[in-house]
């Protein structure tokens, strides 16, 4: 029976742990009902994760990227929605100043709620999305990214998902599987679609299964893994490939599967390709909101046990747990994985799930064996694999999967619909406290039905013919809060770049036209052929980032490329902070060119100290000068000379932000982010007595 909770009654750590880390028993055992008391906790910590570590990555970028005299400034956007500038307007505050405060105060929420789970309700992540969509609104090409507007999309999950009151943050709310169910429909369409979509394209690569033989060395960012992942025999690779279609076309299916040991098997098979992806490249956030997402599938006897943060605002854990805490949030990924490798045999041996969840776990491991060998024909002994059906095999999979996925998510979202007016009407709690649960339902039920129909257009987006069969009425709907990114079409690595070598722009600057000319460097993108690929992760270097656009295209439709040597030509601070050296630190050069080269990662078997082999390729653009007519007319034309028309004067706060910025810029920002992620964790370091068990030692 459950009662009335008092402040009397509130259970303490001990009790939450008694009801939240119960042994691994799944759904087949007698005496326990699933709960996702410690999953929705997760989510929650993860999602401002991802925040903090965006905000804080923008923050340190954003006086070259966005500043008055920056490649693309702020004030010249033109949104048509809520923005930075609207924020900037209406507290009579320079949009430089509104920038800062923007990111500083996002930095401050993300961390609380990281610190302490009873601050994980609603309204604080309904702030971080408003923040985080005003910057959206002005980034424009610097932050179009698939995971940016994900990250908005989940945000608004979030609000759903983390409960009204403090009070509550750590307990579970009437509605949570109808808001966790949702966070389970955009993890299934993220993955299911860029599955889809690379074989839609029509790459080569993928339909030929060697695109993994160009992406480690073509993606935006490397990691010094992938050199040494390039290096693996071609069948591997192929190998790779066949369990990337498999896991992201097939398996997200299985979120919806009534049983919590083949969901797990989903889940796990989907942190084990984040974590790959992790290891290779450098994906800022993404990979770590991509788990949070995946992992409202599980309950909570299918989360590792460390994991649980559920209780740590109580005293005794707060000066006994802290480490924990830390240990579990740099673990997670590492524990799910042995999870993932380690199910198999649990559910053999029946540590985990009933002997039904054996038996289905069990015909879903060889059924993924099946398609590798029927659709695949891969053939361990001959080390040969290959795709055996054609494209019009494919799209008659699709004709009957995307409507499929769509009956699923009907059925499924109204089953826990109904489930959840059903466990208020079966408690013995009391009539007005049944009527105001059963009115959250209602509303939480009515949002989500809307925020489910729009997606249609999203997942319909993949056959033609089932989103032309969609009501009239879904469509307008879609259309009438599309620009907020409520619900968003992804599709990842559609097409593989760089096949043949990854292009590359080089920037040089010289005094003379004709010769000494000098590279620059900058801080994150391959460059100079001995320096090693970096690590960088949650930071989302947007630069480099975007130069790696850049190269697959030319400066006609990358304009800002050009605003960026104008900047370099005058030598502009805050630009210049954007990379790792300049060649002329005291007086600026008088000409600027870019080349374009082909990028190759060298040979095991080559020996040396580079990393990197190159061949020049033609001219991205030929050489600039700071009075040069055409330079200046072209940057007329794209709107990059446009003055700053602002009456807001300097207030008492710019001196202290200054100071804070000027703090910032003398750290690394790889390491301020991760030192920023790790600070809300301080709270909970034992006084005095700081035990060195990060990792188990």
């Amino acid at each position: 029976m459950v009662g009335k909770l008092t402040p009397s009654s509130k259970p303490g750590i001990s009790e939450v742990k008694k009801n939240t880390m119960k042994p691994n028993c799944g759904e087949g055992t007698a005496h326990f009902k699933p709960t996702t008391v410690r999953v929705k906790q997760w989510f929650l910590c993860l999602v401002a994760l991802c925040h903090l570590s965006a905000f804080a990555s923008l923050y340190v970028q954003w006086e070259g990227l966005y500043g008055v005299a920056g490649i693309m400034p702020a004030h010249q956007a033109k949104p048509r929605e809520f923005s930075l500038l609207t924020i900037s307007d209406y507290l009579n505050l320079p949009l430089q100043t509104t920038a800062d405060l923007v990111c500083l105060a996002a930095v401050v929420v993300s961390s609380i709620l990281l610190a302490f789970p009873s601050c994980r309700i609603s309204l604080a992540y309904l702030i971080l999305g408003v923040l985080y969509f005003s910057l959206y609104q002005v980034g424009r090409t610097f932050l179009w990214f698939q995971w940016d507007i994900l990250l908005l999309e989940t945000t608004v999950l979030s609000v759903l998902v983390a409960p009204l009151l403090p009070l509550r943050s750590t307990l579970t709310c009437c509605h949570d599987n109808i808001s966790l169910w949702l966070v389970r429909w955009l993890a299934f369409r993220l993955m299911f679609a860029s599955g889809v979509v690379k074989l839609t394209s029509g790459c080569p690569t993928w339909w030929g299964l060697t695109a993994l033989n160009w992406h480690y060395e073509s993606q935006c960012i490397p990691t010094p893994l992938a050199w040494y992942t390039h290096q693996l025999p071609e069948f591997l690779q192929k190998l790779s490939v066949v369990k990337t279609f498999i896991i992201e076309i097939l398996y997200p299916f299985l979120f919806f599967y009534p049983q919590g040991a083949v969901r797990a098997l989903g889940v796990y098979a989907q942190v084990f390709l984040m974590v790959m992806i992790m290891l290779t490249g450098n994906y800022n956030f993404f990979n770590i909101l991509t788990c949070a997402l995946v992992i409202t599938s599980l309950d909570d006897s299918f989360l590792p046990r460390a994991s649980t943060l559920v209780g740590y605002l109580s005293p005794t854990s707060v000066t006994s747990g802290g480490m924990s805490a830390i240990a579990a949030v740099v673990k997670l990924p590492v524990k799910l994985l042995i999870a993932a490798l380690k199910l198999p045999y649990n559910v053999a041996t029946g540590a985990v799930g009933s002997k039904v969840s054996t038996v289905s776990v069990s015909l879903v491991l060889l059924l993924t064996l099946y398609i590798m060998r029927t659709l695949f024909n891969v053939s361990i002994i001959s080390q040969t694999a290959e795709v055996v059906f054609d494209r019009s095999e494919f799209y008659f999979f699709l004709e009957h999967a995307v409507p499929m996925a769509i009956i699923i998510g009907v059925l499924s979202l109204s089953f826990n619909i109904i489930k959840s007016y059903l466990d208020v009407f079966m408690s013995s709690r009391s009539i007005g406290f049944k009527a105001g649960e059963v009115v959250q339902i209602t509303i939480v039920s009515l949002i989500s039905v809307s925020l489910f129909s729009m997606s249609l257009i999203n997942i319909t987006e993949l056959d033609q013919d089932t989103q032309n069969q969609l009501p009239l009425s879904v469509q307008n709907l879609y259309h009438k809060y599309r620009p907020y990114h409520v619900t968003n079409s992804y599709g990842l690595f559609r097409r593989m770049t760089g096949v043949g070598g990854r292009p590359e722009v080089v920037f040089e600057g010289s005094e003379r036209a004709d010769s000494g000319w000098k590279e620059y460097d900058f801080k994150y993108k391959p460059g100079k052929l001995n320096v090693r690929p970096p690590v960088v992760i949650p930071h989302q270097p947007r630069l480099d980032w975007q130069m790696w656009f850049a190269a697959l295209g030319s400066y006609d439709y990358n304009p800002w490329i050009i605003n960026l040597a104008y900047q370099l030509l005058q030598n502009n601070t805050h630009v210049i902070k954007l990379l790792h050296h300049n060649p002329f630190p005291d007086t600026p050069p008088k000409f600027i060119r870019a080349l374009k080269y082909r990028y190759h990662y060298t040979k095991i078997k080559e020996g040396g100290l580079e990393w990197w082999d190159r061949d020049s390729q033609e001219e991205y653009f030929p050489p600039l000068a700071l009075y040069q007519p055409t330079l200046k007319q072209f940057l007329d034309y794209h709107g990059y000379t446009a003055p700053l028309h602002e009456d807001h004067k300097d207030t008492y706060l710019d001196p202290y932000l200054q100071v804070v910025r000027r703090v910032v810029e003398k750290a690394d920002p790889v390491i301020l982010i991760w030192t920023v992620i790790l600070l809300p964790f301080l709270p909970h370091f034992k006084a005095l007595r700081v035990r060195f068990s990060l990792f188990g030692i």
